[in-house]
């Protein structure tokens, strides 16, 4: 059996993914069929929270490469 990945790694993943392909965020939220406007407001924080956190991976990732962009 493999082990699972932790939530943090898969949102470190998936902001991998979104940079490779150019995947813009709020394009993902419509292909989903997510409406922020329309979220509780501790559910909103929450996606907000991992949101920054996605953009800030993706950030780095475009700053130092893919291999390089937790190590600055």
């Amino acid at each position: 059996m493999s082990d699972k990945p932790t939530e943090g790694r898969i949102r470190i993943e998936l902001a991998q993914f979104m940079y490779a392909r150019n995947i813009d965020l709020q394009d993902l939220y419509r292909a989903i069929g997510a409406d922020p406007a329309q979220c509780s407001e501790g559910a909103l924080s929450h996606m907000a929270g991992i949101i920054d956190g996605i953009e800030l991976a993706s950030s780095r990732i475009r700053q130092h490469g893919v291999d390089d962009w937790a190590k600055s």
